[in-house]
């Protein structure tokens, strides 16, 4: 993780200690959790689960479209995956002309195909559960009891639901490139890319608004206004519905979350307290109003504590073996910057 992101959005837990990911792509290993498929066994998409190593997710789409003689929207993918990763994930082809093995042969040496099923339907964007991820942190210096303490404090309280370093592109130049396009002094007739920018704006402001409450020490405590999110949902109601003792057992349950603002055009969500609070922070980069606006960008809200599932480590020698499971949304990094001071060796 960068130092700009760092120094942006610092890490809740002390770090004292360092390492290195990406060191080789089998040191990131990323697999796709999905929904359970009752394939029909016909129809005309064939689904494919893929193994990819250092590969872009879209590239290889397009590399499908190129073999299977389609366009690329017929080819359709639930998610991105790392690129300098060993990634598992489905993927499906519309009237391929060509069978299954043909599509290997064609293929370059880095993407395997592992199995495959004929069905009726596309694989829609965003039609998974979440992402399981097998990570090696080699070069390890510092503290090892600092690693395992900052590891038992995320077993305990979560971490810091951050939009990653991934949504703000190299050097954070995602940031600048937003603020262009919603003041006309960059337009883009690319639709991808409108909707990251879009993306990348939102994604600042509630980064900001959770590294508020970091610093103020109210991102695991709930205030005046607040908006609670149930676990691995979108559906969330106001902190006044419930009695402060049943939110602190929910909370300590890990069953609901505090929230914070998704910016858009339209009234905050949240009320009292919590408004006045995030509407001081949505105000320090009034560049983004406009293009809200212009945009028809609604308010939604976010997580602001992002709990692992089986998170299990395993010291070989002095490299860390981390396995863990994250929600659709959610950042692998994140929970790494939790834990010590990494930098991609790639």
């Amino acid at each position: 993780m960068s130092h700009q992101f760092k120094q942006l959005f610092p890490s809740h837990n002390e770090l004292n200690a360092t390492g290195t990911i990406k060191t080789q792509p089998v040191d990131f290993r990323v697999t796709e959790i999905s929904p359970e498929v009752d394939f029909t066994g016909d129809g005309e998409h064939l689904w494919l689960w893929v193994e990819k190593t250092d590969s872009n997710t879209d590239w290889v789409a397009k590399q499908l479209a190129h073999i299977c003689q389609v366009p690329n929207r017929n080819v359709g993918y639930a998610g991105l995956k790392d690129r300098h990763a060993v990634t598992q994930q489905w993927f499906s082809v519309q009237l391929p002309q060509i069978n299954e093995t043909d599509i290997q042969k064609a293929l370059p040496s880095e993407i395997k195909i592992l199995k495959t099923h004929w069905h009726n339907r596309k694989l829609k964007t965003g039609f998974l559960k979440g992402n399981r991820f097998e990570l090696l942190i080699r070069d390890i210096h510092g503290a090892k009891e600092s690693i395992e303490q900052n590891i038992l404090n995320i077993k305990n309280q979560g971490v810091p639901n951050y939009f990653g370093q991934q949504r703000f592109g190299n050097n954070m130049a995602n940031i600048q490139k937003a603020k262009d396009l919603f003041s006309g002094r960059f337009k883009t007739r690319n639709k991808n890319l409108k909707s990251l920018l879009i993306s990348t704006a939102r994604s600042h402001i509630f980064n900001n608004i959770l590294t508020a409450r970091i610093k103020n020490q109210t991102w695991d405590e709930v205030i005046d206004g607040d908006i609670m999110q149930l676990n691995n949902s979108h559906s969330w109601f106001h902190a006044s519905e419930a009695t402060q003792t049943e939110l602190t057992q929910r909370l300590a349950d890990k069953d609901i979350h505090i929230s914070a603002a998704l910016w858009g055009e339209d009234e905050v969500q949240s009320q009292a307290e919590c408004a006045t609070f995030e509407q001081s922070i949505a105000a320090q980069t009034p560049e983004y109003f406009p293009g809200f606006e212009q945009f028809r960008v609604k308010q939604d809200r976010r997580a602001i504590r992002l709990c692992p599932k089986k998170l299990q480590h395993e010291w070989l020698k002095d490299d860390l073996k981390l396995t863990f499971e994250l929600p659709s949304g959610a950042y692998a990094t994140v929970v790494l910057a939790e834990i010590l001071n990494v930098k991609e060796g790639k």
